[in-house]
């Protein structure tokens, strides 16, 4: 059931992704807040959802869409019974493509009465339009999505053609070693999800860098990590950027402490794990990051 909006100009027209209000709503805290400070600080109450005008222009963004569209596929993945992870595949192998289709796995919850329809959340919310809906535990939207994913490809088909996907992997489509023309399209991907170019972003940062035999490779690699912790630690709280700033410019733990108003340095190594286990989830890789690594 679309929702038909009236804009600034007078004109009356359809409010686009309304239908993904209620996925959006699901979304678990810290993957919102991990994806997109943009949309995570969005207000979670109906009077603003259908009546701000600056909250609908970010719902009705690719931006907006984008985003649901790469947590619900980090939420489907583990369900799909498929081989290595997503970081395995590119962006074009069908698997990969089908844990995207965001629209599939919301029609899913919706049938199993595990999300409201748009409708169903309308009507919900008309006697609380300023109701702030709270955020839903991650086990619990994994559970949702333990039981929507199966059902959703049972109920298509899916699994056959999977299956043969599976069996026939390309070197190009899944490869479990990493490589430039991998790491390549993740950057891309992920730039679109941002106000920021990518291409020429990369063209300046590569001048900086030292000539070498291996320039080529080297280059693009060390821009690739370098753009990649830079978004990373955007998105971190303001304590912890300030303690990852100092600490890459050699202060000891017990400065830092006294800088950022921690008791002991203890606290302050205890923050930098932190940190580094949530590094370790984002670029999917393990560093070390245990409770006895000393830093």
């Amino acid at each position: 059931m679309p929702i038909k909006i009236k804009r600034e100009d007078g004109s009356v027209s359809t409010y686009l992704n309304a239908w993904s209000i209620p996925a959006f709503l699901l979304i678990p805290e810290e993957l919102l807040r991990q994806a997109s400070r943009e949309i995570y600080t969005l207000p979670r109450c109906r009077a603003a959802l259908l009546g701000d005008r600056k909250v609908i222009e970010v719902i009705e963004s690719n931006l907006f869409l984008a985003t649901l569209s790469d947590i619900y596929a980090y939420m489907a993945w583990p369900h799909m019974g498929l081989e290595g992870k997503m970081e395995s595949y590119s962006g074009f192998d069908p698997c990969w493509k089908m844990a995207h289709a965001v629209s599939l796995w919301v029609q899913g919850l919706e049938e199993l009465s595990l999300l409201h329809t748009l409708p169903e959340w309308l009507a919900l919310t008309e006697d609380q339009p300023v109701t702030n809906f709270s955020f839903a535990p991650y086990d619990l939207v994994d559970g949702f999505m333990a039981a929507a994913v199966p059902y959703v490809l049972e109920r298509d088909g899916h699994r056959e053609w999977m299956t043969h996907v599976q069996k026939n992997h390309c070197h190009e489509d899944f490869a479990r070693r990493y490589s430039l023309q991998k790491a390549s399209f993740y950057r891309e991907w992920y730039h679109t999800r941002t106000a920021h170019p990518t291409t020429v972003d990369y063209e300046i940062e590569c001048k900086k860098l030292p000539y070498s035999d291996n320039h080529y490779g080297q280059m693009v690699e060390q821009t690739i990590s370098r753009v990649d912790m830079e978004r990373f630690i955007n998105s971190l709280p303001k304590t912890d950027r300030k303690i990852m700033a100092l600490r890459l410019k050699g202060r000891s733990l017990e400065e830092i402490a006294k800088l950022t108003g921690f008791k002991t340095h203890s606290a302050v190594l205890k923050r930098i794990r932190k940190v580094g286990k949530a590094y370790e989830r984002y670029a999917g890789a393990d560093l070390g990051f245990d409770e006895k690594k000393i830093i």
